[in-house]
């Protein structure tokens, strides 16, 4: 099943209210050609010139993905796509509250790597706050055999436990073939029903989805590599919550993170 919604990142109030509304029922929204091809090229660049460099990569050598780490921080280019107005506008609209950047990172599948399984972002998540989202951004076409992403809509509106602690999670059942062993399934086993929606890209086209959305990749099956750069927004009033084993900033619990580090955008 696939389907999608689309709009100018310049779309009228009416439009931007669907989006809205789409992203509260399904908990993820496809908006097309935000980001120019111009703005792509470039930003492709400098994705490749980060993904080359130690200090900010690290490789999940099971599934072969890289993902770099704050990869916003150490390139003029991808921080000016964290901050990217036309992004953040969008964001700022779904949440429907003021936000902050927390994140800007480059993802790397190469070719003939493996699917991602279905999961949510939420147990990772180290701050509280109201809302959390992410911008999913294409910097080359992904169609379906290029393992872009599909998405269980409504699954954010679940009930049960906000989030489930990291050490419930088997991650090696992330790297399985199929979604048999999702964590998701075991916590909420009516997911296993719901039907999905693939979404497949262009470069410069963005999805936007909930933290708690439940979400997948499929492998790549092509010649060329899928790259792509995924922001994290969060409430401009989130404060630092770090996990058991996992406290991997210079914070202490509770505190307002600084405006320095993740700058406040406009909503």
């Amino acid at each position: 099943m696939t389907t999608t919604r689309s709009a100018a990142p310049d779309a009228a109030p009416r439009e931007i209210q669907r989006l809205v509304n789409d992203f509260h029922t399904q908990g993820f929204v496809h908006v097309a050609h935000i980001v120019a091809e111009e703005e792509v090229t470039e930003l492709r660049a400098a994705a490749y010139t980060v993904l080359t460099a130690e200090h900010v990569t690290k490789r999940n050598d099971n599934s072969g993905i890289v993902a770099t780490v704050d990869a916003w921080e150490d390139n003029d280019t991808l921080r000016r796509l964290a901050l990217h107005p036309r992004l953040a506008a969008i964001a700022g609209h779904l949440a429907g509250i003021p936000l902050r950047v927390f994140g800007g990172e480059v993802l790397l599948k190469t070719p003939n790597d493996r699917p991602t399984g279905l999961h949510d972002d939420k147990p990772c998540e180290i701050v509280d706050s109201r809302i959390s989202l992410n911008a999913w951004v294409a910097l080359v076409d992904v169609p379906v055999e290029r393992g872009c992403l599909t998405f269980l809509p409504g699954s954010h509106r679940r009930g049960g436990p906000d989030r489930i602690d990291m050490t419930d999670i088997k991650f090696d059942d992330l790297l399985r073939d199929d979604d048999a062993h999702s964590y998701l399934f075991d916590h909420w086993p009516e997911l296993r029903w719901t039907p999905r929606i693939t979404v497949p890209l262009r470069a410069g086209d963005v999805t936007f989805h909930h933290r708690r959305t439940a979400h997948a990749a499929g492998a790549n099956q092509t010649s060329q590599d899928r790259v792509s750069m995924v922001i994290t927004y969060t409430d401009a009033d989130a404060t630092y919550n770090p996990r058991p084993g996992h406290d991997p900033l210079p914070y202490q619990p509770g505190q307002p993170l600084p405006d320095d580090r993740y700058p406040r955008i406009s909503n």
